[in-house]
């Protein structure tokens, strides 16, 4: 073919190649069927094929007569019931013989000349019996170029027929219709009728008004294996076969052949495509609903994190409490102690230190264990709820689409989509079945301890977290150091409201470190935790929320690009167009 193209249908032809190329590719991405992919493939290796001129219609429709008066000779079997099982393409041979070239397909060779240009294709009846002969019909049509469509005068336009023809349109196929038999017709008048309803259906199925053929093959048959010439010019005359064949023949010459042959694939890459794009809309449509869905969980874990430190904070104050309850108890008993008539007392520093754990320092170091401990296990529950609140949404997501029916998106993009998310549900279950909250208690509190620990310079072996306070509390507090200044200082009258003014100021500040201390210690350790614990979370949800974002920037992709084949393929058809009218 490439022999006659003129410069701009050969560069029209390279782009119909690339087109196809391109297609192929997608059909691949969008998991098309393999019939479909085999259909591409197919298409763009005909571009380069003979002219494929396919003949349709109902069985008993006179299609296999047709072609039989179309080539001189009766080479195929004519008959009232389905005689044609599988396809025939007819092409030229210096001999006749047949080929099985795939599954139902048959090369026919036979020694006429214009089939060196144009192959003839007979096909099963589309109303045949036999489902299987309707089917592969339906196949061969997206790889013809021109469809020639044998109705019957007796019963044109049936509804099958229509049905079938609709087949066509959707390829975007150009139609010629032959209505046979009207030598069963009665007159002029009657045929005109049959005529004029076969263009008014032609054109509400096509949705274009076609060329129409009446013949009768009969006579054409009859005419041209007359030996009698006039006989012969009668009967031909009669069957209206020579323009039908003129058309065929002479008519479509070389240039029209090739218009065709270039504009119809373009029906097949414009169905295909348009049929990819429905597929990728719908699958950005339903990835629609899972961003919705990571949106939801991000909004979840985004409140939750400053909901844990509010309630942490207040949580807080009740540690507050406890030390500004030791703080008050100390300013009473500097009052009650250091002063001229306790003096004795404050000589006895072993009976003063005594005085000051039991009434001062007293519970302290147990109360702030017991806040610790709750605090603990309320971030420890709280954790858990979220894991149970997000793996709740997960597990109601994934069964809301476990049943999901998809139109054509399914396959692995569907499959997929699914796996993760009921394997990030089944992750997120599994942690939550395993979260051992007092294991997680302990953990936190060893970590809490082991920093009080260090805070008290002291070392931790087997000592508990109320040890620890009490032990950093009484090295923080310890009322000898009110001592240091010696009797004789401590009995001189006006050395005593200045000593207890600095002991309170001394235990203030001591106790405003300790606190200090001991909310920066909690504060970085539920910090930690809150951080790992949303971490942990959004590392469960990654598998799936990586795939949803890579399809869509994937899925952007193919639109972008299938949008592309949608203009090439209308610039196409104008490039051809424009030719044509030249």
């Amino acid at each position: 073919m490439q022999k006659v193209l003129t410069p701009k249908q050969q560069e029209v032809l390279q782009r119909e190649r690339t087109l196809f190329a391109t297609l192929e590719v997608i059909a691949a991405q969008v998991e098309a069927s393999a019939n479909e992919r085999e259909l591409l493939a197919r298409t763009r290796q005909t571009l380069d094929d003979f002219f494929l001129l396919v003949v349709v219609g109902e069985f008993n429709s006179g299609k296999s007569a047709f072609v039989n008066a179309l080539l001189g000779q009766r080479f195929l079997d004519e008959g009232v019931t389905p005689t044609t099982s599988q396809i025939h393409i007819l092409g030229y041979g210096p001999q006749p013989e047949a080929v099985q070239v795939e599954p139902f397909v048959l090369n026919v060779s036979y020694p006429v000349d214009w089939l060196q240009e144009t192959h003839i294709v007979d096909t099963p009846g589309t109303n045949a019996i036999i489902q299987r002969h309707q089917e592969i019909t339906e196949a061969f049509v997206p790889r013809s170029d021109l469809v020639l469509f044998v109705t019957s005068a007796d019963r044109p336009f049936s509804e099958s027929e229509r049905t079938f023809l609709e087949l066509v349109r959707g390829w975007g196929k150009k139609v010629v219709v032959v209505v046979n038999k009207i030598d069963i017709l009665e007159d002029e008048k009657a045929l005109g009728e049959i005529l004029e309803f076969v263009k008014t259906q032609a054109v509400a199925v096509l949705g274009m008004t076609p060329q129409v053929f009446p013949v009768s093959v009969k006579q054409a048959q009859l005419g041209k294996n007359s030996s009698d010439p006039a006989e012969k010019e009668r009967l031909l005359q009669l069957s209206r076969f020579p323009e039908l064949e003129t058309f065929i023949l002479h008519t479509l010459d070389q240039q029209q052949r090739l218009q065709l042959k270039l504009e119809s694939p373009l029906g097949v890459a414009e169905r295909l495509s348009r049929a990819y794009q429905t597929n990728v809309s719908a699958r950005l449509d339903l990835l629609q609903d899972d961003f919705q869905t990571l949106e939801s969980i991000d909004a979840q874990l985004d409140a939750y994190a400053p909901d844990m430190r509010h309630d942490f904070r207040f949580r807080l104050t009740k540690i507050d409490n406890i030390l500004h309850d030791l703080r008050l108890r100390g300013d009473r008993f500097f009052e009650d102690t250091i002063r001229i008539g306790r003096i004795f007392d404050l000589i006895n520093g072993s009976k003063l230190q005594a005085e000051f754990e039991r009434e001062v320092v007293a519970d302290t170091h147990e109360q702030i264990g017991a806040e610790v401990s709750s605090l603990i296990d309320w971030m420890v529950a709280r954790n858990y709820k979220q894991w149970q609140e997000v793996t709740g949404y997960l597990n109601r997501r994934a069964a809301q689409y476990g049943d999901r029916i998809v139109g054509n998106v399914g396959g692995e993009f569907e499959i997929n989509r699914q796996e993760l998310l009921q394997s990030v549900g089944r992750a997120a279950r599994e942690v939550v079945a395993s979260y051992d909250q007092r294991a997680e208690a302990r953990k936190q509190s060893e970590s809490i301890k082991t920093s009080l620990a260090a805070m008290g310079a002291v070392e931790v072996g087997a000592i508990g977290l109320a040890a620890i306070l009490l032990h950093v509390l009484t090295r923080a507090l310890d009322p000898l150091g009110i001592i240091a200044a010696g009797t004789l200082a401590i009995a001189g009258l006006f050395i005593l409201p200045a000593r207890r003014r600095s002991a309170k100021a001394d235990l203030d500040a001591k106790v405003e470190d300790l606190r200090q201390r001991l909310d920066d210690t909690l504060t970085t350790q539920f910090e930690r935790e809150l951080e790992q614990a949303i971490q942990d979370i959004r590392e469960a949800i990654a598998p799936y929320s990586r795939f949803i974002r890579t399809e869509h920037n994937r899925l952007t992709e193919l639109n972008r690009q299938l949008d592309a084949i949608a203009i090439d393929i209308k610039d196409i058809r104008s490039k051809l167009h424009a030719q044509t009218v030249a």
